[in-house]
């Protein structure tokens, strides 16, 4: 169930400076950069600090179950928070993001459809078995019908890495997430992938470790102001129409 951010960011509003203390934040590749900006807002007006540790949600998983010392995850998706609150390793789910993929060809012209129809070049993709992203752009090549075997795959562990591929120029074409796209003013080299194309990409989070610095960022991250910045980094919002 989603998290009531009201409480959250009352508390996060009335802890006194002297008591600021640290969150260890867990967070799915695809958000770091978003993170990272969250964070310096963030501290500026709470006193706390954020300690960021990104990878593809897969392997967050694993460190998690073997006992990483993180309060709070930032997953590419639903299923994994809720595999982790099922297992009794943290509790209070909350939606923070809707993400958006793209297919971003380095230097233009921006793909299409008609354009991923037709090449038979690299294509980077993060792995669909450990990152969310990945598997959102396997259903959307299994949703056009199109097998990836057509392309030569690079893929990647993390969408961080496919975003390298692609920006180094050892894949000209590439799944990426649109947020990363929007972060580097890329955006007119890609293609937005229609959200029919593949499963929404709920991004939940997920306390692993309660805490007067994790439960005030839960409630930053769902503030106007955490909101408007995860919008402006190019994602959608729950609960928005």
């Amino acid at each position: 169930m989603n998290r009531q951010w009201g409480w959250a960011l009352a508390l996060m509003l009335t802890v006194p400076a002297a008591q600021a203390d640290e969150v260890r934040v867990a967070v799915a590749a695809n958000f770091k950069g978003t993170l990272g900006k969250i964070a310096e807002a963030f501290t500026a007006q709470t006193g706390h600090t954020v300690t960021i540790s990104a990878a593809a949600t897969g392997v967050l998983y694993t460190q998690i179950s073997h006992g990483a010392p993180f309060d709070l995850f930032l997953s590419a998706d639903a299923a994994t928070p809720e595999k982790l609150e099922r297992e009794g390793k943290g509790e209070g789910r909350f939606t923070y993001a809707i993400g958006k993929l793209g297919l971003w060809h380095r230097g233009g012209p921006a793909p299409d459809e008609a354009f991923l129809r037709s090449w038979r070049g690299n294509l980077a993709i993060a792995n669909p078995r450990t990152a969310p992203y990945g598997a959102a752009a396997m259903a959307t090549l299994t949703h056009l019908k199109l097998d990836p075997a057509r392309y030569r795959l690079l893929t990647g562990t993390n969408i961080g890495q496919t975003w390298q591929f692609v920006h180094s120029g050892n894949a000209e074409l590439g799944f990426v997430a649109w947020a990363n796209l929007v972060e580097a003013g890329k955006t007119a080299e890609a293609w937005a992938v229609p959200a029919e194309l593949y499963p929404l990409i709920e991004q939940q989070g997920i306390v692993l470790k309660s805490g007067v610095a994790a439960e005030a960022l839960v409630g930053w991250l769902g503030s106007e102001q955490g909101r408007t910045m995860i919008a402006a980094a190019g994602y959608g919002l729950p609960g928005a129409g």
